[in-house]
């Protein structure tokens, strides 16, 4: 058991003038040095960096800037381009863009197609490249 002082550890007006040492086990002590110490290292850190400052006071100049919304053009462009996605794969053989939409839109991993189909991934893997390659041609069509 290790003796603490929580003024230490937190700064709270309440505190003044009473007592605040506290009997702790081994393991909260340890982790309580182990989170000052890496406070005062990051602090370190952002003074090397000269990094006091964000440009984020609350009004979104930084999310705007990394997040840009995009033009009428651009949303009209990808709405299209959707479109012509979608009609190439209903073009497909159902397997074939039931596969590609559950790999690409729907972010499953082979493994888990083939898992809920209950065949190997190979076969899924061999659907998807013979779907990607009628895909492409279907596109370079239209």
């Amino acid at each position: 058991m290790k003796s603490i002082d929580l003024k230490k550890y937190y700064a709270h007006p309440l505190h003044e003038g009473k007592d605040t040492s506290l009997l702790v086990t081994d393991e909260v002590a340890d982790a309580l040095e182990k989170f000052v110490r890496e406070e005062n290292n990051d602090a370190l850190r952002r003074y090397r960096a000269k990094a006091y400052y964000s440009i984020d006071c609350g009004d979104g100049i930084e999310h705007h800037i990394l997040f840009r919304e995009e033009t009428p053009e651009e949303l009209y462009e990808k709405k299209l381009t959707v479109k012509q996605l979608n009609r190439a794969l209903a073009k497909l053989p159902v397997k074939q863009s039931q596969h590609i939409y559950a790999r690409f839109f729907l972010g499953k991993s082979c493994r888990e197609i083939a898992m809920a189909e209950q065949v190997s991934v190979r076969t899924i893997q061999k659907s998807l490249r013979n779907g990607l390659k009628r895909l492409e041609k279907i596109l370079k069509k239209s």
